[in-house]
């Protein structure tokens, strides 16, 4: 006999024995009947210490068929197994996960009562169910296969048709169960009774609705504490406290068996189950933390982020036994976190003997014990009728007390302040009265020294102009108002001066408006330094040497002076200012340190000369390396407006008073001054007509009034200057020379000086050539070549250190033309004028940068 066939002989005796001894156990079986009582209840649960009350599973594939047909004789030879009941059948037999279909069976003997009416109380079952008495169904629940849950959390109460009953004969009792998820299944929680049917049904009624009257106390609770916040909204623990309370009612009435009297869908039930859940523990940690007064920490908001994120993907999946999992595997775990920063906020409390601490720690901690029982029974870790919904109670009565001492500590301060009132009146009275007459010295003292402080001012604010050509109107109103001994006064950071400068190139109105940093004293010391050094250096401007110098550079001596004595302060003084100087021809030189943009009324039309922002204000360290020179020439009829911000800091009227809604149309300005035609009186009544006023606000206002017109050429001159331009360009300069002198005495242009001057210099007469550039550049400043080629002329000359003067003026006000900053760089290594060099190399370095 071979190995194969000898393997095939043990293999078939060992199934046989199997067989058999299956066979043996089943029929060993004791078939014991649990006796019912007509007038009273009976638990059909199981006892551990008692076999007898054991039910039988097997999970064979008993059709319905089977089950109807099944008698005692067919019993026995079934492979039943014992189990308890109620309790998860998988929770110890792993073989059993794969959601199959389980038989559950008990053997019943009813007492002989044909005038009792029976009902059977199955507990909650996983999750659909098929129950059957003596073969014949008396109820099921649930859509057998299907792939959604259908009532996993219901517990099943069927009526017994007393024509089933078999009494003073045992009855068999089947129930057929399909689990829906795969770790758990069977019936579960609560009990299984047997029983007259009016008392099966008074005991589910009368515990559902003492769980509904606990609710209706949790919902009141939470509707008055909502109350309190609608009443002062500050207290924001109010509002967490009560969507804490609305949401444990939400949940817990998702958890009585009521629900399903209103009909509403299993799966949408259990969705808002789940998502209400994942609420509880994050309401409660912000209503201690916000009662406490406790700081929102970061690991609060991350552990909030990720309970939002749970709640989004509950609310769109419909995957319960994936919810499950998350919850029990994830979620769950998470609020141990949220149990650590409640406690460690309490802890922090009961230290400072906080009393309401104290209530609420014992309060919460009979919570929190119940929450772990509640959980471990929702695991299916025991059998344990549900507690949370009736140890709440508990933390509401610590809540209780604590409103019951507030109100108390209350009503005591009232007693004691009705008693004492007439007294403390009296004191308060005498006390506010000593406060009034010190605030009352104070504010005298301080009403002062604003006095003082705008008595200095005034004198350094003058406007002195003393060019015909130019008009000059100024306006300063300071948002500080005072009162002393009978005179009233204003005091801010906004100053306007102007002055009349006589240089050797002409006479210059110099002008300044400024807009110190700060408020009322503060900003009048910024204009108060810069009034007093604005001052110093018109006065010196009588000098020789102030004289020689031409406009740009004596522009940029007042800046620097300006600037080195601003800086001084290391920032804690500021101040935005536009200074500048005109000419009787309206020829402007300017320089804007972070002031607003000046305005041109021409023609009507109102625009800003400026588009963008090129220096700080004056106090920034390293502001002489942005310093740039602007040049404006006006028209006749020009008006030039500048103004501080306060010209744009306007509340807009809205709706809502409540919200203050400022300007940020920077372009409004321009629309006021086109209104008001450019008429400062009326300029400032069209602002406060635009909004409320929130600064000092001032304006200084340039308008140019020339006594003499522009030259006009005769036809025949223009014919004669374009036909020596002809000469010059065919290098006749000699014959070009001659022809243009002769018309330059009868025509004094600027642009005859100009040419003249090129003439001079093609022929390599310097001296002349430096002559006529200069006049040309006298009379007409704004073009930058005259300055180039007068410098150029200087250096063929020899008047290096001249030539530096008219490169370093063209540099101010251009440091992009290539030409005039190589030379000036040249002749600054030929003076070995280094401070000057290193100096204006930063202006270079910092041009480069921003392009």
């Amino acid at each position: 006999m071979n190995v194969r066939v000898r393997l095939y002989m043990i293999k078939s005796i060992l199934i046989f024995l199997v067989f058999s001894f299956s066979l043996l156990y089943s029929e060993s079986l004791p078939i014991s009947a649990t006796a019912t009582d007509p007038k009273n209840l009976v638990s059909l649960d199981a006892n551990k210490l008692d076999l007898t009350t054991y039910w039988y599973m097997t999970d064979l594939e008993l059709s319905d068929s089977d089950i109807q047909s099944l008698t005692e004789s067919q019993f026995s030879k079934i492979p039943w197994k014992r189990i308890v009941v109620p309790g998860n059948l998988y929770l110890d037999n792993n073989e059993y996960r794969s959601k199959k279909t389980v038989v559950l069976s008990k053997w019943i003997q009813f007492s002989e009562d044909p005038n009792t009416l029976y009902s059977l109380r199955l507990g909650i079952i996983n999750d659909r169910d098929k129950t059957f008495l003596n073969g014949q169904s008396i109820g099921s629940t649930g859509k057998w296969n299907s792939s959604e849950p259908q009532a996993y959390d219901k517990l099943r109460i069927y009526n017994i048709p007393s024509n089933l009953i078999r009494y003073g004969k045992p009855n068999l009792l089947v129930v057929k169960i399909q689990p829906y998820f795969s770790n758990s299944g069977g019936i579960e929680q609560d009990e299984t009774i047997l029983g007259p049917s009016d008392k099966i049904f008074a005991k589910f009624y009368k515990d559902e609705f003492i769980k509904l009257i606990f609710l209706t106390i949790y919902i009141t609770v939470g509707g008055y504490f909502l109350f309190l916040f609608i009443r002062r909204r500050k207290d924001r623990e109010n509002l967490f406290f009560a969507l804490f309370s609305f949401s444990f009612v939400i949940y817990n009435f998702l958890r009585n068996q009521l629900k399903y009297e209103f009909g509403f869908p299993f799966l949408e039930m259990k969705k808002l189950e789940y998502m209400v859940i994942l609420l509880l523990i994050p309401f409660m940690y912000h209503f201690l933390r916000t009662l406490f007064e406790e700081r929102y920490s970061i690991i609060g908001k991350i552990f909030d982020g990720l309970q939002v994120g749970f709640f989004l993907f509950f609310a769109f999946n419909n995957n319960i036994e994936f919810f499950s999992y998350l919850l029990t595997t994830i979620v769950q775990p998470t609020w141990i976190v949220y149990v650590i920063l409640i406690f460690v906020i309490l802890f922090r409390n009961l230290k400072k003997k906080e009393r309401r601490a104290v209530y609420i720690t014992i309060g919460i901690t009979i919570v929190l014990f119940a929450a772990v029982i509640d959980t471990a029974t929702n695991r299916n870790y025991w059998v344990f009728p549900r507690i949370m919904g009736y140890t709440f109670l508990v933390f509401n009565i610590s809540l209780a007390i604590i409103l019951a001492n507030s109100f108390v500590k209350l009503n005591e301060e009232v007693e004691d302040l009705n008693k004492n009132l007439e007294k403390k009146v009296e004191e308060r009275t005498d006390a506010l009265n000593e406060s009034l007459n010190q605030l009352q010295i104070l504010k005298e003292k301080q009403d002062g020294d604003y006095f003082l402080t705008s008595l200095l001012i005034h004198p350094l604010a003058r406007i002195e102009n003393k060019i015909p050509e130019i008009r000059i109107e100024s306006y300063v109103n300071q948002k500080k108002k005072f009162h002393f001994r009978g005179k009233d006064g204003e005091i801010g950071g906004d100053i306007c001066i102007v002055g009349t400068v006589h240089l050797e190139s002409g006479d210059y109105t110099i002008f300044a408006n400024g807009d110190a940093m700060g408020k009322s004293i503060q900003g009048a010391g910024g204009a108060l330094v810069l009034g007093v050094v604005f001052q110093a250096v018109l006065s010196r401007a009588k000098s020789s040497y102030t004289k020689s110098r031409p406009p740009e550079l004596w522009l940029k001596d007042l800046y620097v002076e300006l600037q080195s004595v601003f800086v001084s302060f290391d920032g804690s003084m500021l101040s935005s200012v536009v200074l500048g100087m005109v000419s009787k021809d309206g020829f402007v030189y300017y320089v804007n340190a972070e002031h607003p943009w000046s305005i041109l009324y021409r023609d009507g039309v109102a625009s800003f000369i400026e588009t963008e922002l090129s220096m700080r204000k004056l106090g920034f360290p390293k502001n002489d390396h942005h310093f740039q020179i602007k040049t404006f020439t006006l028209e006749a009829g020009d008006i030039l407006l500048i103004g501080s911000d306060g010209r744009d800091d306007i509340v807009l009227p809205s709706e809502n008073q409540l919200q203050r809604s400022i300007n940020e149309d920077e372009t409004l300005i321009l629309r006021l001054v086109e209104r008001s035609e450019s008429n400062l009186n009326r300029l400032v009544e069209e602002i406060e007509g635009s909004g409320e006023i929130t600064d000092d606000l001032s304006f200084l206002r340039i308008e140019f009034f020339p006594n003499k017109s522009r030259i006009s050429f005769p036809e025949v001159v223009r014919t004669e200057f374009f036909d020596i331009k002809s000469k010059s360009k065919q290098g006749n300069f000699s014959e070009a020379l001659a022809k243009l002198l002769p018309l330059l005495k009868e025509y004094p242009h600027p642009t005859f000086y100009a040419l003249t001057g090129k003439l001079y210099y093609q022929l390599k007469q310097w001296s002349e050539a430096v002559t006529y550039f200069k006049l040309a550049a006298k009379e007409n400043p704004t073009k930058e070549e005259y300055l180039y080629m007068t410098a150029k002329s200087l250096v063929k000359n020899g008047k290096i250190l001249e030539a530096v003067i008219w490169c370093e003026r063209l540099f101010l006000r251009n440091k992009l033309h290539k030409q005039n900053t190589n030379l000036f760089m040249f002749l600054l290594d030929r003076t070995n004028n280094v401070d000057k060099k290193e100096f204006y190399l930063e202006f270079i370095i910092h041009e480069q940068n921003t392009v």
